[in-house]
């Protein structure tokens, strides 16, 4: 009864699917994700994707050939991460969801977000939550935790959890205030996060021999997943896959 009347409070707080998100026209109530038909064409859902680092396939060659492990994005990288799974492509329209998420306070966007990638998840790979045992998130760094005031993979992780039924712990901890990942290289983001990340000392015999979902809201050279894939894995975790709402074409600008 109690959750019911919270969540008729959360509907009056945040009320959804009376406009679009996008483009504020009027939509059903019933409107799935409160996107309007025109604007959900625009967004692209990731279907055929490199089944390691979950970029877009856009070789021909590469989406009929089921014996490729590797897209041209990793073939030639050893990720820490067992696999990573996005679930939209990184466009003008799709990213002012997370911008709106972490720029604007609009935090209803991390449930609209988390239902996102709960459907998708089980529209493309159902057995894998069959596999997994914890679900956490990429951790912000104290300093940008102060002046956001909130932690947007958490909040879309918070929601995912109850959508998909795994238990969430706040498994790992930013320990050094790292600067500003975006327009970095892969090389210089790994350069800037070693050694960024610890797990709490109250969780660690949490880990030893859980299969764990990482969640972010994009993954763009890996490199933090990956960092936090390594001290998991230290500390004992079996395989560590992460989901991440976007992520973008490969480019080979993005290595250098």
């Amino acid at each position: 009864m109690l959750e019911k009347i919270w969540k008729k409070i959360l509907d009056i707080i945040y009320p959804q699917n009376l406009n679009c998100i996008f483009c504020d026209m009027p939509i059903s109530r019933n409107n799935r994700y409160s996107i309007c038909r025109t604007c959900l064409k625009k967004i692209i859902f990731i279907h055929n994707s490199c089944e390691y680092c979950g970029k877009p396939l856009i070789n021909t060659s590469l989406e009929v050939d089921k014996s490729v492990e590797k897209c041209p994005y990793c073939v030639d990288k050893r990720f820490l991460f067992d696999r990573n799974i996005s679930f939209i492509e990184y466009g003008d329209l799709s990213k002012k969801m997370v911008f709106k998420l972490k720029y604007s306070d609009k935090t209803y966007m991390a449930k609209i977000i988390a239902e996102i990638m709960a459907d998708s998840l089980l529209n493309i790979n159902p057995n894998l939550l069959g596999r997994m045992d914890i679900l956490t998130y990429v951790p912000l760094s104290q300093k940008r935790m102060e002046s956001r005031g909130f932690n947007q993979a958490q909040k879309i992780a918070k929601y995912l959890a109850g959508l998909i039924g795994l238990p969430l712990f706040d498994l790992v901890e930013r320990t050094k205030n790292t600067e500003k990942l975006h327009g970095l290289s892969s090389r210089e983001r790994r350069r800037v996060l070693k050694n960024a990340f610890t797990i709490r000392k109250e969780v660690r015999d949490l880990i030893v021999g859980k299969n764990i979902l990482i969640v972010d809201d994009v993954f763009t050279t890996g490199a933090t997943i990956d960092e936090i894939a390594k001290v998991l894995k230290l500390a004992g975790a079996g395989q560590v896959v992460s989901l991440t709402f976007l992520t973008g074409k490969y480019e080979k600008d993005i290595d250098k």
